[in-house]
This record gives structure tokens, C-alpha cells and sequence, in this order.
């Protein structure tokens, strides 16, 4: 399968093309004609992505042109591969009608609000593992004179402890690698996971929580 995404740039400006490296995904990006910078984060994933990304500038001014211009080339894409499957990034919603006729004639196409909410960029869910039931249950009978222990406490699990690290970076985001390395650190204390620092980071990575670019800038997700 394969998909193309235009970006209503003027209306999401939010967009991270490392999540379709490597995936059957064509994006383009249409920048309006009063949009005179782009984030160098975005620049260098437009280069290490030359046959996916296409930045198209509409030349036109007004305040539908570049929908118009968007619409234009997603009847384009659609006429020459109606299987593939299509996706608007934009927070107008005036693109619905259109959508759901398309849809309507049998086109798989879709709105999303933000460039990471597209499906076919999540992660695969992990399949539940299969239960199965034991063949009979023992339970130990306890002593009448027993006394119930106390219960100890339990060890806050690593996935707690990242997930409230999550919380706390999305509150007070860092914005260089070095402060995050550093939060990490105040936030760990001695507790930190056999990775370390860097294991962190990576798990935050991995989960699409925050990203790294080469200059170590950090953005928070």
C-alpha cells in the first residue's frame, strides 16, 4: 500500500518527516506565499528525504488559494493511483465535503488535525498474549494462629517511573540535549535504569516522546 500526505502548511506547521523514513509514504508540503522561513529541523529532514518529501510554494495569495492549490493536486494523485491511500494534514475542516465525497466514490482518503495523528505513521499494536487456564488451582490453607504480615511496599515499576518522567518533560520542556541529560539525571537520582542517561533518551526516542536532531536541539512530542 501506498500513501500520500498533503500538509495544509500554512495550518499545521508541526511536522515530523522522520516518522515515514523508510515507509511507502510520499508527503507534500504546500507553503503559502507568506511564509518566508521553515524550521532547520524540518529543512534537514527534507534533504535526507529527497524521493519522499516535495516542497511545493503556491505563488497565489488569498484566503482559499492554497486549499484550492492542495485539492487541485490531490485530484491529480487520485486520478492516477485511486487505490493508494490519501490523507489531508490540516485543521479546516472545509476540506470534509470534499473528503467525504471522494470517499464516497470508493477513495480511501482522511483528515487528520496534526501530521502524527495519520494511522498508517502509529506503531503496530502488540498482539495480547493468549490465556490459558491452569488445569486446577491450589490454594495453601494458612495456619489459624497465623498473623497476617504486613505487605511491603512495592517498587515503583520502570514503566511508572518513565511515565511520570514523560509528564514532567512535557511540562517543562528542555530544549538541548545537555538540559535533558541533566533532567533525567535530577530526575533519576540513583535510580536510574541499566541504560543510564542515554538508555533514557533512547526509550524517549523509541516512543516518539521527544526527538534529537544533529545539533542537539530536543523537541518534546
Amino acid at each position: 500500500m501506498t500513501y500520500f500526505v498533503f500538509v495544509d502548511f500554512e495550518n499545521v506547521q508541526k511536522v515530523d518527516l522522520a516518522l515515514i523514513a523508510g515507509k511507502p509514504v510520499h508527503v507534500t508540503l504546500l507553503i503559502g506565499k507568506n511564509q518566508t522561513w521553515l524550521d532547520l529541523t524540518l529543512v534537514q529532514q527534507i534533504r535526507r528525504l529527497p524521493t519522499q518529501v516535495e516542497l511545493l510554494e503556491v505563488g497565489a495569495s488569498g484566503p482559499n488559494a492554497l486549499d484550492l492549490t492542495l485539492a487541485y493536486y490531490l485530484g491529480r494523485a487520485v486520478e492516477q493511483i485511486p487505490e493508494a491511500t490519501y490523507a489531508i494534514v490540516s485543521k479546516d475542516k472545509d476540506f470534509d465535503p470534499m473528503i467525504g465525497h471522494l470517499v464516497g466514490k470508493g477513495i480511501n482518503v482522511v483528515r487528520k488535525d496534526s501530521f502524527a495523528a495519520l494511522p498508517f505513521l502509529l506503531p503496530p499494536k502488540p498482539a495480547a498474549p493468549a490465556r490459558t487456564k491452569p488445569p486446577f488451582k491450589v490454594v495453601p490453607v494458612k495456619p489459624a494462629s497465623a498473623a497476617k504480615a504486613p505487605a511491603a511496599p512495592k517498587p515503583a515499576k520502570p514503566a511508572d517511573k518513565l511515565a511520570k518522567l514523560i509528564n514532567h518533560l512535557r511540562n517543562s520542556p528542555p530544549s538541548s540535549r545537555m538540559k535533558l541529560e541533566h533532567m533525567i539525571e535530577a530526575f533519576y537520582k540513583t535510580s536510574l535504569p541499566a541504560g543510564g542517561v542515554a538508555g533514557v533518551i533512547d526509550a524517549l526516542i523509541r516512543q516518539r516522546i521527544a526527538t534529537v536532531d544533529d545539533n542537539g536541539k530536543v523537541a518534546v512530542l
